[in-house]
């Protein structure tokens, strides 16, 4: 196994600090992620960000100033972090979300201090950011490929594969019945909204275990699965064969392109 790549962290508050490592040390995020790295300032966070692609960064300083987040931290505007997963954890203005437009900084989720950041919910927003900008390459693959209703369909479900989830957790999201969503479907002519589902869950599965260097298995574990051998069975039911010879054709790669072939 490889060592795991950090979590990026620039924070000031101190007891915010604390808490991500207590919700990374419980979390489901642990087995993905190493030790929390915490950056001195900006151009200190996009040196550790070229150095760990991919890696989710938490950011809590949003200084109102002349320059894009201006202050004790220094400036974000010449440093790029066009790649970076930022997850925000603190109150975020209409100000403020101009200057992270301005500065090409995308944020992946965002907490708000005493509001949504229980332990289970920062561990979900990591686990959501983790490698983002490679989730978004597909989803513009996917976008350009299938029809604006499977696409919808497979965008949530796609939002929901870091957890456990289901047919009727995904036709809520959409606002609609499970029957409905399964109509939709069999219409379009694309796999079930089960199968959707499935395919995304073992897209994240494998491309978490070649981003951190982790087995599948531990990854699985971690993405809500019981044990290592129902992910194995899942795979083999849905691909028709074992995670290892799916590694072997690209891994995430080769799902990806078994995702774009069903919905195009």
């Amino acid at each position: 196994m490889s060592p795991k790549p950090p979590l990026l962290a620039l924070l000031g508050n101190r007891q915010l600090r604390e808490r991500i490592r207590v919700a990374v040390r419980l979390g489901a995020s642990s087995q993905v992620l190493g030790q929390v790295t915490l950056a001195a300032d900006w151009r200190q966070l996009a040196e550790l960000a070229a150095l760990h692609p991919g890696s989710p960064a938490l950011v809590d300083t949003f200084a109102r100033g002349p320059q894009p987040f201006n202050g004790a931290f220094g400036t974000a505007r010449t440093c790029d972090l066009s790649s970076l997963p930022v997850v925000c954890y603190a109150p975020l203005d209409r100000f403020c979300r101009r200057k992270l437009c301005q500065a090409g900084i995308a944020v992946e989720a965002h907490l708000l201090p005493g509001v949504n950041d229980d332990f289970d919910s920062i561990d979900a927003a990591i686990m959501r950011s983790i490698d983002a900008p490679r989730v978004h390459r597909l989803r513009e693959r996917v976008s350009r490929a299938a029809h604006p209703a499977g696409f919808e369909i497979f965008d949530h479900a796609l939002d929901l594969a870091t957890d456990s989830c289901s047919v009727p957790e995904l036709a809520a999201r959409l606002g609609r019945t499970r029957r409905s969503v399964e109509r939709c479907c069999a219409k379009l002519g694309i796999p079930s909204p089960k199968t959707l589902l499935s395919l995304v869950r073992i897209y994240t599965v494998q491309r978490l275990a070649e981003w951190s260097g982790q087995p599948s298995g531990a990854i699985a574990r971690a993405l809500g699965f019981s044990a290592p051998s129902n992910y194995r069975r899942l795979v083999r039911a849905i691909l028709g064969r074992p995670p290892t010879v799916i590694q072997r054709l690209g891994g995430s790669d080769c799902v990806a392109q078994v995702i774009l072939k069903h919905l195009s």
